[in-house]
């Protein structure tokens, strides 16, 4: 499970990340990264009612989202605050882990 101190839940900590931060995008997945002067890395995912009306999927997409970067967060760039958001359209059959590690490589927020 992500630490508390990596986690985030305040909305206008949302808001400014969204309004203020560079986006990045592969297929049905956005990223919304902005610096932080925390030092280390925050992430808050978001599944709309779009993306599916079941929450139960909803809720196992960002468990996976979560989960990746708990499992990865040493390798991620320090200082930086996250934002996931899954569109509408995904397909089961592809990968949000895989997308989101690609466009972490991609634009160097991912130390190999």
């Amino acid at each position: 499970m992500l630490p508390k101190k990596n986690r985030i839940v305040k909305d206008a900590d949302f808001g400014t990340i969204c309004r203020y931060g560079r986006s990045f995008s592969l297929g049905k997945l956005v990223l919304k990264v902005k610096e932080n002067n925390l030092g280390f890395v925050r992430l808050g995912v978001s599944v709309g009612l779009k993306f599916s009306l079941k929450a139960v999927t909803r809720n196992r997409i960002k468990r996976e989202l979560r989960a990746f970067f708990f499992r990865e967060l040493e390798k991620i760039k320090g200082g930086q605050d996250f934002i996931v958001i899954v569109n509408k359209g995904w397909n089961e059959k592809t990968d949000p882990i895989l997308e989101l590690k690609q466009i972490l490589i991609k634009n160097l927020l991912f130390k190999e």
